[in-house]
């Protein structure tokens, strides 16, 4: 008889259920956009926000994942509340601006083009921190480089508003990837912490947004009595919070080389899922284009495992000699 290993199946359930919520969340912000005719990307990404603050507000407040904290969480150094500042604006726009690609793109070639985050976090680096790279990291972008030229190319549902959204919240993506990672590993605050001190300035920011950019929400009385609009809507607030639960969840019981190679499968998947949705047409470059992105982005992330493997070698070797 096979023996379950309980981690396994945590592992097991914890991925599956990431992949869900990374497909479901998509295509049915792209669905509230296009067959409720819901013109609020912004509004819709402050509700999503909204609910990711108020769920870890309660979580840290009311549970003894909260009491496991022991208030600690409460205290926030200047310096790096102002980096969490900085962090929130990007995550804001971040988000609201890939809502807005997802209204005018749909999610195949949308997906396509924020997998290039890896070589837009590689430029950014480059440019703005004058970090270096080796020479196996930039052969590895070669095939995203292709393959989203390929993409761009072949889209034939191609929206010059959705394509520069895009492209803007990739870029904000990198880098707030940069900035998240030096705050969870070198200013050591807590992930589930590091959100919720990012939630209520960015829950500020998009509502001024909104009121500026999408005022007609105030009165608009046909959005209000949409029952089924509203359903539809609370159920993507919460694919968004466990969504980014999800994140946690599953680096906890794998690592962040693992959620990345998933991103890639999630990729595919939502391809392949608004395809079948929205029956939108893809053509032959955009497919080689779309394997050209997974191909490079898989490449990166080995090379990436390696300098991180052999940095804790030397690290130890350097450690010994000591």
């Amino acid at each position: 008889m096979f023996r379950i290993d309980r981690l396994q199946v945590m592992t097991a359930v914890s991925i599956c259920g990431w992949l869900f919520l990374s497909i479901t969340i998509g295509n049915l912000n792209k669905w509230i956009f296009t067959n409720h005719n819901f013109n609020y990307p912004v509004f819709l990404t402050t509700l999503h926000v909204l609910t990711t603050y108020s769920v870890i507000s309660v979580t840290l407040h009311k549970t003894p994942l909260g009491m496991a904290y022991d208030d600690q969480w409460k205290i926030l150094p200047t310096i790096q509340d102002q980096k969490i500042q900085v962090l929130s604006v990007m995550f804001a726009a971040s988000i609201a601006l890939g809502n807005v690609a997802i209204k005018y793109l749909y999610i195949s070639f949308a997906k396509m083009i924020f997998a290039l985050t890896p070589l837009m976090t590689v430029l950014v680096s480059k440019v703005l921190l004058n970090k270096t790279h080796d020479k196996y990291t930039y052969i590895a972008l070669i095939p995203l480089f292709i393959g989203s030229v390929l993409c761009t190319l072949g889209e034939v549902n191609f929206s010059v508003i959705g394509f520069l959204a895009a492209i803007l919240s990739t870029f904000l993506r990198s880098l707030k990837s940069l900035l998240q990672g030096f705050l969870l590993k070198e200013e050591r605050i807590d992930s589930i912490c590091l959100l919720y001190y990012m939630s209520l300035p960015s829950l500020l920011l998009l509502l001024m947004a909104t009121v500026i950019f999408e005022y007609h929400v105030i009165w608009d009385l046909n959005l209000y009595t949409n029952i089924r609009l509203w359903c539809l809507i609370l159920c993507s607030c919460f694919c968004a919070v466990g969504y980014n639960m999800m994140n946690f969840v599953v680096t906890y019981f794998t690592c962040p080389i693992t959620l990345q190679v998933l991103g890639n499968i999630s990729v595919l998947l939502n391809v392949l899922v608004s395809v079948f949705i929205f029956n939108n047409e893809v053509s032959l470059s955009s497919w080689i284009g779309m394997f050209g992105i997974m191909l490079g982005t898989v490449l990166y992330h080995k090379v990436q495992l390696m300098n991180s493997m052999q940095w804790a070698l030397n690290r130890g070797r350097s450690n010994k000699q000591k």
